[in-house]
């Protein structure tokens, strides 16, 4: 009787284990070929889209990550900084990383860089069929050359695994392409490809020099990222008439708060980093300035600090913005996306 019982249930177990088995390998499927048209649909969107990819500064928290972005028009795919947990919202997003244009670097802080060298292995991993072209201000080279060393092992041994048939060494790595900007009160157009337009201006994040902004420009639409900066008179130039304008702004009066709390609780070194942060970054009002002064239609406060999550938090970051600048202001989130139709 027993073995009777043992054979029924396993002439009902074997059908039951097989349709799971085809049921998950039919999810599989279905999750892939969404993937692919995803994509597929972004590379060939008649629209700019920019996603941000996250929204904060450096300071630890559970809903912002450093500020980056990723642009996408014209079949071109282009990166802006690559700070920790980057790589893996881009993923998230399903962004087409195997098709990555170029990886484009304001400055060299550590929240702005940190993350460069997974986003060589995850596009190469994905299908990049070249090294990666990284651009940036003087000083680039040093950083491109010290992730390739320290990713070099790693490389090698994917190519070992794999074989060079489907990882080919050849385009693993990152090739460096420094901008050189000769005059600071004007823009330079380094990247023309498929309608899309790119140019780098210098900004003011004193010490680090130099560091830079970008303005994209495709199909009569106008993108601009300020770049970590305090507000100079060139900036408003540099983002005239942008559709959207994507400006840093750091709320001094909320960190100096933090600098005398941790005064009085003992803690003088984090005390005395708070304070020397509010000297090379702008508020919320200046950045408001800013967009009024260059004439922009949105404005998309990024790099926020502190990482601002509650509600209250919010209107103390955002107060005195509207009353200097009457068109739209949006206080950036992590994974939100932005999309301009041709004009």
């Amino acid at each position: 009787m027993k073995k009777i019982t043992q054979a029924l249930l396993f002439l009902l177990i074997v059908p039951f284990l097989t349709s799971c088995d085809s049921m998950v390998e039919s999810q599989i499927k279905k999750n892939m070929k969404k993937r692919q048209e995803q994509q597929a649909a972004l590379l060939s969107s008649e629209k700019i889209q920019v996603f941000l990819l996250g929204s904060g500064g450096p300071m630890p928290n559970e809903t912002r990550d450093t500020t980056a972005f990723a642009v996408i028009a014209g079949g071109e795919f282009i990166m802006v900084d690559v700070g920790p947990g980057i790589v893996k919202n881009m993923n998230l997003l399903n962004l087409p990383a195997g098709k990555i244009s170029a990886l484009f670097l304001t400055h060299f802080h550590s929240d702005h860089i940190s993350d460069m060298g997974e986003l060589d292995f995850m596009t190469w991993a994905q299908g990049r069929d070249k090294k990666l072209d990284v651009y940036g201000p003087k000083g680039v080279k040093q950083v491109v050359d010290g992730y390739n060393m320290a990713y070099g092992l790693d490389a090698g041994y994917r190519t070992a695994h794999h074989t060079e048939e489907w990882m080919p060494s050849k385009n693993s790595g990152m090739v460096t392409h420094t901008l050189n900007i000769t005059d600071p009160a004007e823009a330079v157009l380094f990247f023309d490809r498929n309608g899309l337009k790119a140019w780098v201006f210098i900004v003011d994040h004193s010490p680090i020099d130099p560091a830079v902004g970008y303005r994209f420009e495709y199909r009569g639409n106008v993108v601009v990222i300020s770049g970590d900066t305090v507000k100079t008179p060139t900036l408003s130039k540099f983002a005239r008439n942008a559709d959207l304008f994507f400006c840093e702004a750091l709320h001094k009066e909320m960190v100096m708060t933090i600098s005398r709390v941790a005064k009085e609780m003992n803690n003088p070194l984090l005390s005395r980093q708070m304070r020397d942060v509010t000297d090379y970054h702008m508020t919320p009002v200046e950045a408001a300035e800013v967009a009024r002064e260059a004439g922009v239609k949105k404005l998309v406060l990024v790099h926020v600090v502190p990482p601002i999550e509650s509600y209250f938090a919010k209107r103390m970051y955002l107060a005195g913005t509207n009353d200097v600048f009457d068109g739209e202001i949006i206080l950036g989130e992590d994974m939100s996306t932005f999309e301009l139709d041709p004009k």
